[in-house]
């Protein structure tokens, strides 16, 4: 009679044991889900920018999670990330949980983020998900179980992608090919596919491995007028065979045409804007700043002249030092592509890079 009545016993603890964990099993499952995404350009310059995502988790305590958007324009790449780990495909993106903040309690927050680089536009994503749910800033109800099981995520390795070559402001004097040398890596046992380098948002070459993690090619700057210079924004980027990307932040470069007699050398311009800032929300006012150099002793530059597209818009023959200024109405739902040009005291003409501004 004991020992039945033991039996018993244990029988009823192990089906109390059972319904626990099928209780919490369902309770998990169960969980509700909801999040809000804050995505902040914290800073922006011709051809990069950096950006501050902070996550709210508005359910139930999640462990583990994934952050995914997609990038609205197609030149849009990740170059450097932080507080996650990183990885694009085209235009998608997304951001997996390190293991110090993976767990992600109800109201919750953290802060992840990138710096990345562009060239036409630098427009903002306009949705995201978090693991799989997408972020309105409400919470989704509780979901019945289906009996499915989701397979746990597969770290993603972007390509990690360093600048060799050129020099960041380097001046070259054409004609003739200017060499472009990087390094890539990706970590995970997995390999990199192809090395592509971009001149003003313009693919001009595949890099050719020739060492280690280096790859190398070159480019022949089309040529210029002479006595012109012209400076051009360079990008290079990475790809692997998890279809992932990377890259480095651009570079800007300078060729030089000669003058066809003399020796002079034409001058060199960058054009930029304060705080780096060319998207806006709506109609303002900007002030482009471009920095002239001229290599020739003696030699100064007396105008700089400014142009949207092809068409010259001001023109101004006074600077502090080298530096010209030029204050800009940028209207509502516009894309404009500033340049400028500058002239010395010999007749020689530099071209600044191009710097796009989009208002929406």
């Amino acid at each position: 009679m004991r020992k039945s009545l033991t039996a018993v016993v244990m029988a009823a603890v192990v089906a109390l044991t059972g319904m626990v964990a099928v209780l919490a099993q369902s309770s998990a499952a169960n969980a509700a889900a909801g999040c809000r995404v804050d995505y902040v350009v914290s800073s922006q310059w011709t051809g990069g920018f950096s950006t501050d995502i902070t996550i709210t988790n508005l359910g139930d305590t999640v462990n583990g999670w994934t952050l995914r958007f997609a990038f609205p324009a197609v030149d849009q790449l990740l170059a450097q990330t932080w507080s996650a780990t990183w990885s694009q495909s085209g235009q998608q993106v997304s951001a997996t949980n390190l293991g110090w903040n993976a767990t992600l309690g109800t109201n919750a927050t953290v802060n992840i983020g990138f710096v990345g680089s562009w060239f036409g536009n630098n427009p903002v994503p306009a949705s995201f998900t978090l693991n799989g749910v997408a972020c309105t800033g409400g919470v989704r109800p509780s979901m019945t179980p289906t009996g499915t099981t989701t397979t746990p995520p597969v770290a993603d390795y972007p390509a990690i992608v360093t600048w060799l070559g050129p020099a960041a402001g380097a001046v070259y004097t054409g004609p003739g090919p200017v060499p472009l040398a990087a390094t890539a890596t990706v970590g995970g046992g997995h390999y990199i596919t192809s090395v592509s380098f971009r001149v003003n948002g313009v693919t001009v070459a595949q890099g050719v491995k020739t060492a280690g993690d280096r790859y190398e090619t070159q480019w022949t700057p089309p040529a210029g007028e002479p006595g012109t210079s012209t400076t051009f924004v360079l990008n290079v980027s990475a790809g692997t065979d998890q279809s992932l990307s990377g890259g480095a932040p651009p570079r800007l470069v300078t060729v030089v045409t000669p003058a066809s007699t003399g020796t002079n050398r034409p001058p060199a311009v960058a054009l930029s804007t304060p705080g780096g800032q060319t998207y806006f929300l709506e109609p303002t006012t900007v002030t482009l700043v471009a920095d002239a150099t001229d290599t020739d002793a003696g030699d100064v530059v007396g105008r700089a002249e400014l142009y949207l597209g092809t068409t010259r818009v001001a023109t101004t023959t006074t600077s502090s030092g080298q530096r010209y200024q030029f204050p800009v109405d940028l209207a509502a739902a516009t894309s404009s592509t500033f340049t400028v040009r500058v002239y010395d005291s010999h007749g020689g003409v530099g071209i600044s890079n191009p710097l796009i501004f989009t208002v929406r």
